[in-house]
């Protein structure tokens, strides 16, 4: 007969890798949603936005404290904020959320293990002038394409699109100026999900 073990652990390696993300996104999500409870931006839950917003949060923790495991957690939610776009008509919103799905796959392999993971460095000065010639072009063109659909506020879902294009190739190859690329998209985001009427996204 079997001996069954009674000191077996609750929750296994991977647990505990997710309960202080879980807690802190529950948290963040909570105090957003009571945010906007407050204030009267939010008087219904939207479940879509509120499961995009907990796992964008968690995904966010776990980039911070340098763990792998984020790729998966953000395609999760990068999934879930594709749709949500686009059923509000945020088009470019939602496109760059359906490319950051096979994107942050190219994350996980680039990233490495945690315990062989890469360094975290700076952009050389040489690499900025290239950056910007991408960038500018990118947002003219997407800009144009974007306002023949009639996308919703394509000038500031323009932003959001080449600046998460920028912020993510940042972040995957370990770049600290990628906060400050993520910091300027989160200020046309915010005024594009409050005028949207997505005030959680957007909090």
């Amino acid at each position: 007969m079997t001996a069954i073990a009674i000191n077996k652990p609750l929750i296994g390696d991977l647990g505990r890798t997710l309960l202080v993300p879980a807690l802190v996104a529950l948290t963040l999500t909570s105090l957003s949603f009571g945010v906007g409870l407050t204030f009267g931006w939010i008087t219904t839950i939207n479940w879509l936005e509120a499961f995009a917003v907990f796992t964008s949060y968690a995904c966010t923790y776990l980039c911070v404290v340098e763990s792998r495991i984020n790729y998966p957690i953000g395609m999760v939610s990068t999934a879930a904020y594709a749709y949500l776009f686009w059923q509000w008509g945020l088009y470019a919103s939602m496109a760059i959320n359906i490319y950051l799905v096979p994107a942050l796959i190219y994350g996980w392999f680039r990233w490495g293990r945690d315990t062989q993971t890469r360094p975290v460095g700076r952009v050389s000065l040489k690499m900025i002038p290239v950056y910007a010639v991408v960038v500018v072009g990118a947002y003219t063109g997407a800009v144009a394409l974007l306002s023949t659909f009639g996308a919703v506020l394509p000038l500031a879902d323009t932003v959001i699109l080449v600046g998460t294009l920028l912020a993510q190739f940042l972040l995957d190859n370990k770049k600290i100026e990628t906060w400050f690329v993520w910091a300027i998209v989160n200020v046309f985001a915010i005024y594009l999900y409050f005028t949207a009427g997505l005030f959680l996204a957007g909090f």
